[in-house]
């Protein structure tokens, strides 16, 4: 590699930014990070999140950041900075993740469990929640909250069964979750 093209790397992955100046990354800048650091990112993410669209989603998350003027680089070494950045957006995944089951396995149990280990409260609002999803969530809010928590099938085995899109089942999750959180809260209701 000759010292030009050493240069004209180093220029594309060592971006130094004078926000006072620029206000940011201009577009063609971010087009060149991206063209170079991409696939090393989403193996990074791959590596850790173990799902391919996850793993895309999280490299697109970062450099929408960079596009819209959330997050302004001023690293000296770019590919550090967008790989530290992958990371922990990885860990932030993996832990909403283990929020979002600890959340599920508190709302739902089997139905044997209910009728024979459960006390009468218990019960009570295990039966409460799910009238509430039966009365207040969409069909398709309905099947994807069963299959997901009470079928305990993962969200790619979700999606297939109803012929959705993955990030269209953790849509709904999200917001099935989100209502049941608003109304248990709100009547001051404990699961």
């Amino acid at each position: 590699m000759t010292r030009k093209e050493m240069t004209n790397e180093r220029a594309q992955s060592d971006v130094r930014i004078n926000s006072a100046e620029r206000g940011g990354i201009g577009r063609s800048q971010i087009e060149s990070l991206f063209k170079t650091h991409y696939t090393q990112m989403y193996h990074l993410a791959l590596t850790l999140l173990f799902d391919e669209a996850e793993s895309k989603d999280v490299v697109s998350d970062v450099f929408a950041s960079l596009l819209s003027g959330k997050v302004v680089m001023k690293a000296d070494n770019a590919k550090a900075f967008l790989l530290a950045s992958v990371h922990h957006r990885c860990l932030n995944v993996l832990q909403h993740k283990q929020v979002q089951e600890r959340f599920a396995r508190l709302l739902t149990e089997d139905a044997d469990t209910l009728s024979s280990d459960n006390t009468a409260v218990e019960q009570m609002q295990m039966e409460e929640l799910m009238r509430y999803v039966q009365d207040n969530l969409s069909s398709l809010e309905q099947q994807i909250f069963r299959l997901r928590y009470l079928r305990e099938m993962t969200c790619q085995e979700v999606a297939g069964a109803l012929n959705v899109s993955r990030q269209t089942v953790h849509t709904h999750l999200k917001q099935s979750v989100g209502k049941i959180r608003k109304y248990f809260n709100s009547n001051s209701k404990a699961i």
